[in-house]
């Protein structure tokens, strides 16, 4: 699912600026990472669990895309190798952090609610994208500073 809708997100030309579009991503994500939760929950089906999970992947490749290009657009010039690597290593420990927490919940709480870790996260990242939005997008003595850097 993620690779599909990342060939497909890559051969779009996206409009508007990149942090409104990594709330739509994040947002995105939250609702569809649901599905398997509630195809687990409702219908029991291996196959519906399947499609579910397919589809709930759609949401991983532009949301990625999209936070790829704020990191390149927001990493001082010069810098841009260390900042990739830095969001490339968050993303790598996220990934680690969140099948430790799933592989925990299924074992103490079911397989069926081990769904819900997956939700949690994304509704996590989703509130956090938005209050670093508003943070990024209120001026304030934050914005009168000088880069990490650049002379003052």
């Amino acid at each position: 699912g993620s690779c599909a809708a990342g060939l497909l997100y890559g051969t779009l030309k996206p409009s508007g600026p990149p942090h409104r579009r990594h709330i739509l991503c994040v947002t995105a994500m939250a609702a569809l990472m649901t599905l398997p939760l509630l195809a687990a929950t409702l219908t029991g089906s291996l196959l519906v669990l399947a499609g579910a999970l397919l589809v709930a992947g759609m949401a991983t490749a532009p949301t990625m895309i999209t936070g790829m290009t704020l990191v390149q657009e927001r990493t001082p010039e010069g810098r841009l190798n260390e900042g990739m690597t830095l969001a490339v290593t968050g993303l790598l420990g996220g990934i680690a952090c969140g099948a430790a927490a799933g592989g925990w919940a299924v074992e103490h709480l079911g397989a069926t609610e081990g769904y819900g870790v997956p939700v949690a996260a994304a509704c996590c990242a989703l509130l956090l994208s938005i209050a670093q939005a508003c943070a990024t997008s209120t001026p304030g003595p934050r914005s009168a500073r000088p880069r990490a850097g650049s002379a003052a």
